[in-house]
């Protein structure tokens, strides 16, 4: 397995050290905090956990004594630093701090709520980071301009989820972990119910520490795998290690441009995995899970949005992805610290869509939400400084070679 310490190893990553307090959402976790007590309780700790409910002396069925032990050794809940809302309260960007001493950290996640309506029931899906930074480098994206920090760990990153249980089922609760909190708007759901690893970092380059998330998801929290979705800028081996899983998770790839050319600097690990390559993983993903696979596609005015390679990416996915069993989402572009791209105008953007329809490929504009306090896609960057981590070295003037061929 390689390392991501050293950005330019960028299938895999190792855990964080092990130099932190047991993790309870881990196996291995558990057998240390609760040596020597009986089995069930591990499920009693465990179902404490899925509700939000971190503070051992809230967990009412446990002895106290094993609860004073637990408190002394189990990591504190992030702390909620800063909480930002747009939307009528719709979209939340939350700010949580996590980690000790020097491994200590913020990262983003985000709550995107959808309420009832007559033809869709409610949703809560909450948005999560895998990494601290990013080291795909990905020029239009906020973290890939970050750089990569650290990788989280698999309690750090359920823990953005389980944040957002506690606030959707005890909103009154939480408040005196939360700064800053306005109550939730009408006819949100009082569950989280939906996942998307898209948050900060690449999840399949954090590969174990996703998979093990995914399978606590799926298990204890009792989420459909149909409600999970995984993203990736096109890892391989990490998408053929998530089908290995066997179940129906979404999986969403980023890709961003018809063509390798364009591809090699937009999405610079493009470099190792081409497209020929991640298509044929894509395929196969598709036909072991039986689900629909998800094309993103951040659309850049100038740079990968006009009629021309409309055309050249619905021949590239017609000819990959047989049967229609393929959508892209399109995305306008949101603005970033470090480029000045800008979305293509609304006429533009249908066009490109159109011509993806008319081929028979599903395609959607995304309505972004959270615009206006940097919690859209590709806007995630926490404090942190542009270039204070480490990209690949590929990536290493992407922005500039796009722009001198523009």
């Amino acid at each position: 397995m390689s390392d991501m310490s050293d950005p330019t190893a960028a299938d895999t990553g190792t855990p964080p050290d092990t130099g932190t307090p047991p993790d309870p959402y881990t196996e291995g976790g558990l057998d240390v905090l609760l040596d020597g007590q009986p089995g069930y309780r591990r499920g009693q700790l465990t179902e404490w956990l899925t509700k939000g409910v971190e503070d051992p002396q809230e967990m009412t069925n446990l002895p106290a004594a094993l609860r004073d032990e637990l408190s002394a050794a189990m990591q504190t809940r992030p702390r909620v630093v800063k909480v930002s809302e747009a939307d009528g309260g719709l979209t939340r960007k939350v700010l949580l701090e996590c980690g000790n001493g020097a491994r200590k950290e913020e990262i983003e996640s985000v709550l995107m709520l959808y309420p009832k309506t007559e033809k869709r029931a409610a949703r809560a899906t909450v948005c999560i980071s895998t990494q601290a930074g990013c080291a795909m480098g990905c020029p239009f994206c906020a973290t890939g301009q970050i750089g990569f920090r650290r990788q989280l760990g698999v309690g750090e990153t359920l823990r953005q989820v389980t944040v957002m249980q506690r606030l959707l089922a005890d909103p009154e609760g939480s408040a005196e972990d939360w700064p800053e909190l306005s109550p939730l708007p009408d006819g949100v759901p009082d569950h989280v119910t939906n996942i998307v690893f898209m948050g900060m970092g690449e999840p399949l380059a954090n590969l174990d520490v996703t998979l093990d998330c995914v399978r606590w998801l799926h298990g204890p929290f009792g989420l459909s795998a149909r409600s999970i979705t995984v993203s990736t800028v096109g890892l391989v081996p990490g998408i053929r290690k998530l089908q290995a899983l066997d179940l129906p998770i979404t999986l969403a790839v980023s890709l961003h441009a018809p063509d390798d050319a364009l591809r090699n600097d937009l999405v610079p690990v493009n470099r190792q995995h081409p497209l020929e390559e991640l298509l044929a993983a894509a395929r196969d993903y598709l036909e072991a899970t039986g689900r629909r696979v998800t094309f993103e596609y951040v659309m850049i005015a100038d740079v990968n949005s006009d009629v021309a390679q409309a055309h050249q990416l619905r021949r590239l996915l017609s000819h990959h992805m047989p049967g229609g069993l393929a959508h892209v989402n399109l995305i306008p572009m949101n603005p970033t610290p470090a480029v000045p791209w800008a979305a293509p105008t609304v006429e533009q953007q249908r066009a490109f869509a159109d011509v993806l329809v008319d081929g028979g490929i599903s395609a959607t504009i995304r309505a972004n939400r959270g615009n206006d306090i940097d919690a859209a896609c590709g806007q995630l960057y926490a404090n942190y400084q542009v270039a204070s981590g480490r990209i690949l070295p590929v990536a290493v003037g992407a922005a500039e070679r796009i722009t001198g061929r523009s």
